[in-house]
């Protein structure tokens, strides 16, 4: 872990997101800021992050599913939201988080968290959190392999997809350039059916691997993996 941690906050307001950010500087950390989990998953792919600090109401994908993503990678988390009550702390913490803040946070009390959370880490030899080994593209049998070693079969639609993204890795891909690659036609009904064929690969990667497929879509510009 480098001398000044590095920490993501995941929030959609944007006053809350800068003060936040501000204040982890003055407290000696590095800090980076996304509005969504979908910015999140792009913003990582150029930034290192040794906590992420995430709040629940988040447009598009929700602050717990990004928080159970990160947890299944060992990725420290803690929650930053208004949702004050028993049965959402629950779920917070069942999902992975370590701590849970409610809003308005005292920032003093944030920081101390975090150290107290990246303390716990290093002594538990807890070094970079991403996955070592990466997803591999197998077209030649045209199958997926995770980084645990297990095969995701493809089909053709499935495997076309694929191909385009991981020529590209960590970079969008137009919904134009993905339907060219599967032989559509430039229509919204073609990229459709690419959503379509997403969710069922996401599904049965899930089911296969217990692990999430690292595809990510950006708002209104295409898809990406995350390496």
């Amino acid at each position: 872990m480098s001398a000044e941690p590095i920490i993501a906050v995941v929030e959609d307001d944007e006053d809350i997101r800068s003060n936040v950010c501000r204040f982890l500087a003055r407290s000696g950390f590095q800090s980076w800021g996304a509005e969504s989990a979908e910015d999140f998953y792009v913003r990582l792919l150029q930034s290192r992050v040794d906590l992420v600090v995430i709040d629940i109401g988040l447009p598009g994908e929700d602050g717990l599913s990004l928080l159970t993503r990160l947890a299944s990678q060992g990725v420290p988390t803690v929650l930053m939201t208004a949702r004050a009550d028993l049965d959402s702390r629950i779920k917070g913490l069942d999902a992975g988080a370590l701590q849970y803040f409610v809003k308005p946070v005292d920032m003093q009390e944030l920081v101390a968290g975090i150290r107290s959370q990246l303390r716990s880490k290093r002594l538990q030899g807890g070094g970079d959190a991403s996955v070592a080994v990466p997803w591999q593209l197998d077209a030649a049998n045209a199958a997926l392999r995770a980084p645990n070693q297990l095969l995701v079969p493809l089909t053709t639609r499935e495997l076309e997809l694929l191909s385009c993204l991981f020529k590209t890795k960590g970079v969008v891909v137009s919904k134009q350039v993905l339907m060219h690659a599967v032989g559509g036609r430039g229509l919204e009904d073609d990229f459709h059916r690419i959503e379509s064929a997403l969710n069922r690969l996401r599904r049965k990667t899930l089911e296969i691997t217990s692990m999430p497929l690292p595809v990510r879509a950006v708002f209104g510009k295409g898809l990406v993996f995350v390496t």
